[in-house]
């Protein structure tokens, strides 16, 4: 059953998931716990992690070609309180 897709509830899953995974996961794992919870394309997945990571609260980086890393950073630990 696919949640309403506001902006607001994606990127808050987004820093959850990533809270309860401690602070990394990679981008296709992300993606399937978003596709399973709301009706969500990889397309706007990445252009919500570009948000967070131009605020300041996420880092994507390349681990290899076609894997991406999505790790909260300091900032982002600090704002939520997770250590």
């Amino acid at each position: 059953m696919s949640l309403p897709r506001s902006p607001a509830s994606i990127i808050a899953r987004i820093i959850e998931a990533l809270a309860e995974n401690g602070g990394i996961m990679k981008d296709n794992q992300l993606f399937e716990l978003l596709r399973r919870e709301f009706d969500i394309s990889y397309s706007d997945m990445m252009k919500y992690l570009m948000l967070l990571e131009i605020r300041g609260f996420v880092t994507v980086s390349s681990a290899r070609e076609n894997v991406r890393i999505v790790s909260l950073t300091r900032f982002g630990k600090e704002q939520l309180g997770v250590r």
